[in-house]
């Protein structure tokens, strides 16, 4: 007999991601500027409250260069605010701000609904991300005093890059041929997303190649049952990122927005490192035909 689905709170997951991106960019917390958000927001959209810590990473990569050359301390350049920040959710929740809070992963997961057949990346791709971190938001800043990834980001293509040329109009005479390299970055990765699974969180987001590194050890795991599982493939079929939950709860590529523990034999669980699964997953469930969810 098939277990109900998983608990009621894993079905508002869309909703969290509309209020995530709501209160990211709802204009009216401007004072809270130099908190960080802990998803990919883009700080230059004249309606965001809050940091990119990507961006702020790229600064400070720039500033550590002027602090070195010129004998001051180490500690001076260094973004420790930043990067508490960052390790404070990670060490949390590991990567469920990726599949839960983050405004690019919202987009990503609408943009798939529009064409079901999705292809799969090569799994070495994966592993770009992490290239992109240490490179792209640490040593080319570093070396040419320049954020080049902000620079070329497409959620910064999206929201700074159209929305600041709309609101202010005597923007549009500098726009170059930046922009527009940002917009056919930003097209070509808005394609990727309908015919690919969350292509930019897989292949290329910096922010979720940081917070990966505390899947395995966060505050919030999730357990995989083999003696429940039926290999039906329910949880492969719904994964957003196209993983084998089986085979990957937990691991650096799974952004932890838990459309797997919806499994019809109730075989995949979540719960703080404090509670077993039993005990986390033991109260209210949908009484929902699983088969129904997307």
């Amino acid at each position: 007999m098939k277990q109900p689905a998983g608990s009621r709170w894993l079905y508002y997951r869309g909703t969290v991601q509309f209020l995530s991106t709501l209160l990211a960019n709802s204009y009216f917390l401007q004072s809270l500027k130099g908190f960080c958000y802990p998803g990919l927001n883009c700080w230059a959209c004249p309606a965001a409250n809050f940091a990119c810590p990507i961006g702020a990473l790229q600064y400070s990569s720039i500033g550590l260069r002027g602090v070195l050359t010129s004998g001051k301390s180490l500690w001076a350049a260094l973004p420790l605010y930043v990067l508490g920040t960052l390790i404070f959710f990670g060490a949390l929740f590991g990567r469920m701000m990726c599949g839960w809070l983050c405004p690019f992963g919202w987009l990503q997961d609408l943009l798939a609904k529009i064409h079901r057949r999705k292809y799969k990346l090569p799994r070495w791709s994966r592993y770009i991300r992490y290239v992109i971190l240490v490179v792209g938001v640490f040593a080319i800043p570093y070396y040419t005093g320049q954020p080049w990834f902000t620079k070329l980001c497409p959620q910064g293509a999206l929201q700074g890059g159209i929305f600041q040329p709309l609101l202010h109009p005597e923007l549009r005479a500098g726009i170059g041929t930046m922009w527009y390299i940002k917009q056919a970055i930003l097209l070509v990765t808005v394609i990727a997303m309908i015919f690919t699974r969350r292509p930019f969180c897989t292949v290329i987001c910096p922010l979720g190649a940081f917070f990966s590194l505390f899947n395995r050890i966060s505050a919030w795991q999730i357990t995989y049952d083999p003696q429940a599982c039926t290999d039906c493939d329910w949880c492969v079929q719904h994964c957003p990122v196209g993983l084998d939950p089986r085979q990957e709860v937990n691991g650096t590529h799974c952004i932890s927005c838990l459309e797997c523990q919806k499994c019809p034999q109730g075989a995949i669980r979540s719960h703080p490192v404090w509670r077993s699964p039993q005990v986390a997953c033991s109260a209210d469930h949908l009484p929902t035909d699983p088969e129904g969810v997307s």
